[in-house]
């Protein structure tokens, strides 16, 4: 990395210094030898020099912000008189004119490491610790910068430095030689005095030095506000002659001598000793030779003696040396007599052996280095300086002494990245030794996939499925959740959850929990503006999410009330409409600007529902990212996950396998390092134990660490500030290398009652409640539980605890403290915890105590009740859960409790225990439904009809079991026989008195309608609203079967629909029933008479339909029944008076209705019908291809075939209408029967537009030989056949085609039935009545006036109700007469409006078409 160009520029052109008169040198003066020693022998003058400054040249304001921001730093501020450097930053003033950058100061090194003494002290101790904290990070920087220009000299000087004079190695290494740059602010502290360079005077070196603060979240975290730092330097030194490169000779000489001279210089940096310093170190004499220490051997009366550091030596401890010889060696050299070796002094030790015979030894030694621990300062920074110092201790080296000064170099960056691992922490608290280490090592290549995953994400807007494998501890959890910080900068939502083994019987719950948490997220990060549009979006959907995401409120705006989202709680929610509703909400949440990335871990415990729901989100939402981390080694052949992963790629879902294994050895070094705070090479041996141990899995490798310091092989020194172990010990001892053991083991040596508290815990999963922890502090059995948790549990390291949960810190913890239970007796173990809850159960208490002991009592086989009356207990128990669990919507949860309940009911229940065998398998069977077990749901409702007492039973089960039967018969559609027997059955035993084959003759139908007809006109619209709110159970009994047999009669046998439709209209008039099923009979009647023809009949099916329409909106309650009733009124009656826009919108409604209350069925048929209106109504094609492409793939989801046959259908004529070329039909979507809105409406308009005028005539024809009058006479159907059959005819009549007088024929009957429709709707129907009327008049008469008049008419209709399609073909068939008369300038005029409107619709072949009849027309 390079320093700023503009920085680097004027440091280099402007940097001279003004020495004193006698010694006004520049420094780009030659550095000849002669000229490097006669300079060295003033230095030592340099203290009179004043401390000399230079300011950076003039930079504009976005030059300088750009430097500040590659440095690293906030916005700048600077005052704006002065334009100098304030302590709150720099802060440009508003005029626009250049700016001055931050005076640089230059000052040489005594100096400068006096002013840092002086500015470290402040009359507040905290403030004073943080200054001198912030002072040592500089000094470290500063020999950072010495350490550079050190390692430059000795690889740019061809000799070895061995070799220099020492003359010149002592003014080379001069405290006096060295210069530092600094940034000065008003204040001393840690933003304070930067340093961004130090200089080495003769020869000129220089190093600039660029430092960038890690975020909070890096290695680099801040401790008491001071980060860690990344430190790069670049070397300029124009005055050295070009050197031998690095590593082309051997320079260990130079670099041990080297080495020892930075620790001399770091020693005086931090212990602020004088430059007597360096006349201590242990030099000869001027002018003497010097020979690098420790080349020889020296012995003294007996073999070699083995190089060991003497720092911290005491006669009987560490070192090694035979002690009979240091005290030979000391006796005979009184440079080191007296010398107090149990101080902890270091020596340098300087051995010449002149000659082999040992004629003399030449031993020079000095104490004068006391380690920088016992000044204060932490135990890294002296075991550094130590060790650069111990360099010169020739054959007395330790083995930690440094061997070059790139390792030093590397030592020192570590202290500077991580200095609150390294400087500043304190000594360990007891169970938490190695807490706080929140690195991720050896993952770098991982983290870089995600995060690029997650920016394709945001890019493309493609959602996108990432599975993390690997064995537990390897740190697939920490990997993900490192990238979530940068998501969120990003803009994006990130939230994560846990799947857990013990909370099986709530599957739903884990997912539900973080859409849930996601809710708050976006409510945070969302203005009121964007919660408004939330709102807007979301309206209908919100009623049904607060069942199961009860933070969807925190969406609302301020001015919208909570209780205005309220929904009755009796409705039901399936699992296809919680998919539905789901998915609503993530399309207006996620985005490219704000995609959403979902975390969920211990896949391997997830259920089939959960895996499923999550799959319908991906498969329809754009713009997420879900990233699965699982335990690959614990799913077998047949998990649900492996069919997870197939299906979503079969949803062309992008899908990546990642596996992690353990980390390599030096990853394990590392993170080993800052765990203990000491260097990697000085716990490499250890590191290589634990990772063999290990196999680098970085939680097994933490845990160990902890197995080595409770038996003491790893201790903390107080007074060294530093942690110590001895290998050979730790190598010697035999520690077993299983995580679970070394678990189990720290938890078997707690006390009893913390063991139990342990077990209790992980009975309940991976966290348990306060609340839980305080019913069961309330027992006798396990009474001081929640103490027992606080004081023990989590002080040691176990559990943590956020205030409402107590969370074991990892899964094999979890997995460790269940397994202090004894297999055979974990059973009793959760039954105990169960009944012994259950015992102290009250009211008052919360949902979750409920499932909590359920979830306990469920875990134990039957056999472990002891009698019946015990298993009724616990049925009821289940129960209620269950009931619960429907209450909030979590259908998966009820199915699993009501299933227990059932099974825990005794053989003669149904005799013994009526009530509570028929509301179980009732609500069984009804969560099974609601989860899509249609058999099962069956099989169940066919018991309870069998054990049943009474249809009228007081309970309601029986009736509801049967309404649930005949739904099951209808979705399935192969039962529809036998749903339609089952209504009369049921209708019949209800006293109403039904064929039961349902064959009605002519007459009965007639004379029901009529006095059906009859109680309608003779009631008003106010005695009809007026009617009051049914409470008979029997009349509303009657009416639900109706309205079940309505839906079996249409779809099985639809000649006798009518009669039962006025036969459920009749009842409901005679026995003034309002109920929320009224509104579809009235409705049902309504599109029956519309059917009859366009006449008297249709205006009174008009006033019923909207009468039907009122009531639905009174009853609060018909909200399962809002999607039939609409889209029977807007497919029939509302379809003649509604402007087909406000059509598409409601049924729009109705099918968000239908999807969030379970009826996907009826939902599909609304979709449908919706698009089909949207095509009709000219949406914009490009806009409806993609919007259906999105229904289709929704459909896919819910397995709904009909449907996506239909979608492809209406693309396909959408795609034609564009353009496009027209999709092949997929093979399963051939033997699915076309519905006849395609096949005969839309297909017939695609056609008209084309110009394929021969296929149109030939479609009407193929509708008038239809039979089936029902489907036949769908009042739009008829009306739009008409139109488009028509213009056909009138086309092929124009262009003389045979049956020219039948063509002529079929214009006018279809122009009858658009003036009927007209009176009707002049929104909808008067355009095209108008057009037809102009194509006739063009045909039959030559008044070109009356023409104009009819085309214009249908133009303006068109334009006025949003027609841009038919406005472009009134435009375009308009054009055509005028061109066929000869007007030119009247068809270049309609033309052009027509290519216009065409390009509005979106029809690119349409606006081609009209380029070619302009080019003909000026032709």
């Amino acid at each position: 990395m390079t320093p700023d160009p503009i920085v680097r520029q004027s440091v280099s052109a402007r940097r001279q210094f003004s020495f004193p008169d006698d010694l006004s040198l520049s420094l780009s003066r030659s550095s000849s030898h002669d000229d490097f020693n006669e300079f060295l022998d003033n230095l030592h003058r340099l203290d009179s020099i004043d401390c000399v400054q230079f300011e950076r040249e003039e930079l504009d304001e976005s030059s300088y912000q750009k430097w500040r921001f590659d440095k690293g730093e906030s916005s700048a501020v600077c005052d704006e008189n002065t334009g100098t450097h304030k302590n709150s930053g720099y802060r440009f003033g508003e005029q626009d004119s250049p700016i001055k950058a931050p005076e640089v100061h230059v000052m040489p090194l005594e100096q400068w490491n006096q002013a840092e003494a002086t500015n470290t002290t402040h009359p507040d101790p905290q403030y004073q610790r943080k200054l001198r904290q912030a002072s040592m990070i500089r000094k470290i920087t500063v020999g950072f910068g010495i350490a550079k220009l050190l390692q430059c000299v000795s690889q740019q000087n061809g000799s070895s430095v061995s070799n220099y004079s020492w003359s010149l190695l002592r003014s080379l290494c001069s405290v006096d030689n060295f210069v530092v740059e600094f940034i000065k602010d008003g204040a001393s502290s840690e933003s304070g005095w930067e340093v961004i360079g130090v200089d080495m005077i003769t020869p000129f070196v220089s190093v600039q030095i660029v430092t960038s603060n890690l975020p909070s979240n890096c290695e680099g975290d801040s401790w008491g506000g001071i980060t860690g730092r990344n430190v790069v330097a670049e070397i300029t030194n124009p005055l050295l002659p070009p050197g031998v490169p690095s590593g082309a000779q051997d320079l260990s000489d130079s670099q041990n001598v080297l080495c020892h001279m930075l620790g001399v210089l770091l020693h005086f940096l931090f212990s602020g000793n004088r430059r007597e310093l360096m006349n201590q170190a242990g030099l000869p004499p001027d002018g003497g030779d010097y020979h690098m220490p420790g080349k020889e051997v020296v012995e003294i009366d007996g073999p070699s003696t083995k190089k060991k550091s003497l720092d911290n030596f005491r006669p009987s401890q560490r070192c090694g040396i035979r002690q009979d010889l240091v005290n030979t060696w000391k006796d005979s050299h009184p440079l080191v007599s007296g010398a107090d070796f149990t101080q902890g002094t270091s020596i340098l030790v300087h051995a010449n052996m002149r000659n082999q015979t040992g004629n003399s030894d030449e031993l020079q030694v000095n104490c004068s280095f006391p380690p920088l621990v016992e000044l204060g300062f932490p135990s890294c920074l002296s075991e550094l300086v130590a060790n650069l110092v111990d360099c010169g201790f020739g054959l007395f080296s330790s083995d930690d002494s440094y061997r070059s000064l790139d390792v030093a170099i590397n030592d020192l960056q570590i202290l500077l990245r991580g200095p609150h691992r390294f400087l500043f922490d304190g000594p360990p608290s007891k169970g938490n030794a190695f807490v706080g280490n929140e690195r991720l090592y050896g993952r770098s290549k991982e983290i870089a996939y995600l995060t690029n995953a997650f920016c394709s994400v945001a890019s493309t807007g493609e959602s996108e499925s990432i599975f993390v494998g690997g064995f537990s501890g390897c740190g697939k959890t920490r990997l993900v959740l490192s990238i979530f910080e940068s998501a969120r900068i990003a803009g994006g939502y990130a939230v994560t959850r846990k799947f857990d083994e013990m909370q099986s019987s709530s599957p739903l719950a884990v997912v539900l929990s973080a859409f849930n948490e996601l809710c708050i997220l976006v409510a945070q990060q969302s203005s009121q503006r964007r919660l408004m549009e939330f709102h807007e979006k979301l309206s209908n959907v919100i009623p049904f999410l607060r069942r199961v995401l009860p933070n969807i409120v925190d969406l609302l705006p301020s001015n919208v009330a909570p209780s205005s989202t309220n929904i009755q709680a009796d409705i039901g929610i399936s699992f296809s409409s919680l998919c539905f509703t789901i998915q609503q909400l993530m399309r207006v949440i996620s985005s490219s600007s704000r995609p959403v990335l979902l975390f969920l871990d211990d896949l391997q415990w997830a259920d089939l529902m959960s895996l499923r729901l999550i799959q319908c989100v991906l498969s329809g939402l754009d713009s997420m990212l879900f990233i699965g981390g699982f335990r690959d080694n614990e799913l077998g052949q047949e998990h649900v996950l492996l069919e997870f992963f197939n299906t979503l790629s079969s949803f062309n879902i992008k899908n990546t396998k990642m596996t992690l294994t353990g980390i390599s050895a030096g990853d394990v070094n590392a993170m080993i390092s800052d765990t203990l705070g000491v260097f990697p090479r000085t716990c490499k041996s250890l590191s290589d134990v634990v990772y063999r141990k290990t196999n680098g899995n970085p939680y097994f490798a933490l845990e160990f660490l902890r197995s080595l310091v409770e038996r003491d092989l790893i201790t903390y020194s107080l007074r060294e500030k530093r942690w110590n172990w001895d290998i050979n010990q730790i190598g010697a001892e035999n520690i077993t290398d299983n995580v679970l053991c070394i678990l189990t083991n720290k938890m078997s040596v707690l006390d009893d009652n913390a063991q139990t508290a342990l077990k209790v815990a992980s009975c309940f999963g991976i966290n348990i409640s306060i609340v839980i922890a305080r019913k069961l502090d309330g027992t006798s059995q396990y009474h001081n539980l929640h103490a027992t948790l606080d004081e023990v549990v989590v002080k040691e390291g176990f559990m943590d605890f956020d205030g409402t949960y107590y969370r074991f810190v990892h899964d094999k913890v979890r997995e460790a403290a269940y397994g202090l239970i004894p297999p055979a007796e974990k059973h009793e173990f959760h039954f105990t915890i169960g009944m012994t809850m259950q015992a102290t159960q009250e009211k008052e208490d919360e949902t979750s105590v409920l499932f909590a002991i359920i979830d306990q009592i469920n875990r134990c086989p039957p056999t472990m009740f002891r009698d019946d009356s015990q298993r009724i207990v616990i049925a009821n128990l289940n129960y209620k859960a269950g009931m619960k669990a429907i209450k909030f919507s979590d259908f998966m949860s009820a199915h699993a409790y009501m299933k227990a309940a059932v099974s825990l009911l005794p053989e003669n229940s149904w005799s013994n225990n009526y009530d509570l065998s028929l509301k179980c398998n009732f609500h069984f069977a009804k969560a099974a439904y609601s989860c899509g077990y249609v058999d099962q749901a069956k099989e169940i409702l066919d018991e309870v009809i069998q054990h049943g007492e009474a249809l009228e039973d007081k309970s309601q089960y029986m009736l509801d079991s049967y309404s649930l039967l005949v739904s099951l018969f209808y979705l399935a559609r192969k039962d529809l026989l036998q749903a339609f027997q089952t209504c009369i059955k049921v209708l019949n035993l209800l006293g109403e008195d039904l064929p039961l084959n349902g064959t009605v003759d002519k007459a009965e139908l007639t004379c029901i309608v009529t006095k059906t007809k009859t109680l309608l006109q003779n009631n008003s619209n106010e005695d009809l609203l007026a009617i009051h709110e049914e409470t008979s159970r029997r009349n509303i009994a009657i009416m639900h079967f109706y309205d079940q047999l309505s839906i079996v009669t249409y779809l099985a046998m639809p000649k006798c629909c009518p009669y039962f439709l006025a036969r459920w209209a009749h009842f409901s008039l005679t026995h003034n029933v309002s109920c929320k099923y009224t509104p579809g009979a009235f409705v049902s009647f309504s599109s029956m008479l519309c059917c009859e023809d366009f006449g008297e009949d249709a205006k009174i099916a008009c006033r019923i339909g909207k009468i039907g329409m009122l009531m639905l909106n009174r009853h609060s309650s018909a909200i399962e029944e809002l999607p039939g009733v609409y889209l029977t009124y807007y497919v029939y009656a509302g379809s003649l008076i509604e402007p087909i826009q406000a059509c598409e919108n409601m049924l729009r409604h109705a099918y968000e209705i239908g999807m969030q209350t379970g009826n996907p069925s009826k939902a599909a048929f609304i979709l449908s019908t919706m698009v089909a209106k949207q095509i009709k109504a000219g949406t914009n094609l490009l806009t409806l291809k993609r919007d259906v492409a999105n229904y289709s793939k929704l459909a896919g989801q819910h397995a709904q075939k009909q449907l996506q046959c239909n979608l492809h259908m209406m693309s396909e004529i959408v795609s034609s209408l564009i353009g496009d070329e027209t999709a092949v039909r997929s093979p399963d979507e051939k033997d699915i029967p076309a519905w006849e809105e395609c096949e005969f409406c839309l297909e017939m308009m695609a056609s008209l537009y084309l110009g394929h005028m021969e296929r149109v005539y030939h479609k009407s024809k193929l509708w008038d030989e239809m039979t089936d009058s029902v489907k036949k006479k769908v009042p739009p159907r008829v009306i739009y056949v008409a139109f488009f059959s028509g213009l056909a005819s009138a086309s092929l009549y124009s262009y003389g085609k045979k049956n020219s007088q039948r063509h002529l024929s079929n214009v006018a009957k279809s122009l009858t039935i658009l003036e009927k429709a007209e009176s009707f709707s002049e929104w909808n129907f008067k355009n095209k009545a108008s057009l037809l009327r102009a194509v006739m008049l063009s045909i039959t008469v030559q008044d070109d006036a009356v023409i104009q008049t009819e085309f214009n008419r249908a133009i303006e209709a068109s334009h006025s109700s949003k027609f841009v399609h038919e406005e472009g073909l009134a435009c375009e068939l308009a054009g055509i007469h005028y061109k066929k008369i000869g007007t030119k300038s009247l068809a270049l005029s309609f033309f052009r409006r027509a290519e216009s409107c065409y390009k509005s619709w979106g029809s690119h072949v349409k606006v081609r078409h009209m380029a070619r009849q302009l080019d003909l027309v000026h032709g």
